[in-house]
């Protein structure tokens, strides 16, 4: 097991093991860094370290996950092996994190009327119409209002002026549960965005866990290792001590602005709508500091792998049924909603018991279309589901619809 200090640890050696281009030109920062993403995920790339991105001395990271490879790196692991290492380090008892009182976070310090996002750090349009900058990779931490359970989590952020941002939200997301909790009491909802972190916690905060878990101390599981946090500056709030940009605010009670449209991880745009709105009080980085971004948009992108993984180890922590070999998120799919399941069948009936068990998972809850397979067929391997779809599916009998889920 390798646990990584922090973000900078994690691009020395994706370098070292020739899975990192440092793009030495200078680029411009909206649209042309979207681009060349575009083109590096469409032939599965390397992660990239932007160096020179015009009007700003802040570099800018982007697609260090984009393969599986490189996401099973980010937990010293093989990607053959990582459902297998993903399954045992997540059923170990938590590791909660340790508080520190000084953290290389918060070198550097900016209050007050002086916060300019836009001028600080290279936040990029990524597509063409999207309706913004957009922040495509920020750890929103905040804490439950009635137990103080802390929640980290991803949600993208548009930047709106200097020190607001929408901030996306499915009803269901927790982030989004604190929220309501805070508005029932007239009060907004304090929390801190880290950007740039070590990959363990990325990882557990895009993991989908349950409602009260705290993913800091699931990432100590993930590393072996505590996650060493520190205080916020102006919220009551920790953050990851080697996080590269940390950002402080409130999400406000009864204040929203039209958020989108963006590019996103569907391929299409989503719509602009009114979401709530954060406002920031307070910057804090450290010194030198690295802008970690994500490139969404049609797959194949990191995004696809970032959200896929996570579901198909979750649905195989979850499903309580034993048979199933493999499972996929395809890429084609969106990383989400078409799911591919190889089982060992147990007895005739035995695949739409596993099928309702998959569905049943809090992962799968994206699922559009599932399909199972025996396991004689690979199920990465599209052209032996097909031929199993062609050749052992009859609709009328083998075709199930669950509708108003």
């Amino acid at each position: 097991m390798m646990a990584f200090a922090d973000l900078r640890e994690f691009l020395r050696f994706l370098e070292e093991q020739g899975e990192l281009a440092r793009v030495q030109v200078e680029v411009e920062k909206d649209h042309e860094i979207g681009a060349i993403c575009r083109k590096v995920n469409d032939h599965a790339g390397p992660g990239l370290l932007f160096e020179k991105v015009r009007g700003y001395s802040v570099p800018l990271a982007c697609n260090l996950l984009g393969t599986k490879k490189r996401f099973a790196m980010a937990l010293g692991t093989s990607d053959g092996a990582l459902t297998e290492e993903w399954l045992r380090r997540t059923s170990l008892p938590p590791i909660n994190p340790v508080l520190i009182s000084r953290g290389a976070c918060q070198e550097n310090i900016f209050v007050g009327d002086g916060l300019d996002l836009l001028k600080m750090f290279p936040i990029p349009i990524w597509n063409e119409l999207d309706g913004g900058p957009f922040i495509t990779l920020p750890i929103v931490i905040s804490r439950d209002p009635e137990t103080g359970i802390r929640n980290a989590a991803m949600y993208r952020l548009q930047v709106h002026e200097r020190n607001r941002l929408g901030i996306l939200m499915a009803p269901y997301r927790h982030t989004e549960i604190h929220r309501g909790k805070a508005s029932a009491e007239s009060r907004g909802l304090p929390v801190a965005i880290a950007i740039g972190t070590d990959p363990a916690v990325a990882l557990a905060a895009l993991a989908p866990l349950p409602f009260g878990v705290d993913e800091f101390a699931m990432a100590g599981a993930l590393r072996g290792e505590p996650v060493e946090v520190v205080r916020c500056k102006t919220v009551d709030l920790e953050v990851p001590a080697t996080a590269e940009i940390v950002l402080e605010g409130e999400i406000l009670v009864g204040e929203t602005k039209e958020e989108g449209p963006y590019g996103d991880f569907t391929g299409y745009y989503g719509a602009k709508v009114k979401r709530p709105v954060v406002e920031i009080k307070a910057i804090t980085h450290r010194d030198n500091p690295i802008y970690h971004g994500l490139y969404n948009g049609r797959p194949p992108t990191e995004e696809q792998i970032i959200r896929g993984l996570p579901i198909e180890m979750d649905i195989a922590r979850q499903c309580p049924l034993p048979g199933i070999r493999k499972i996929n998120l395809t890429m084609g799919g969106c990383g989400a909603f078409n799911c591919v399941v190889s089982i060992e069948k147990q007895f005739e009936g035995y695949g739409k018991m596993i099928a309702m068990a998959v569905l049943g998972t809090w992962g799968a809850r994206f699922v559009k279309t599932l399909i199972i397979v025996d396991d004689d067929i690979d199920p990465f391997d599209w052209n032996q589901v097909e031929w199993a779809l062609a050749t052992r599916v009859q609709p009328h009998r083998d075709v199930e619809i669950i509708r108003d889920v």
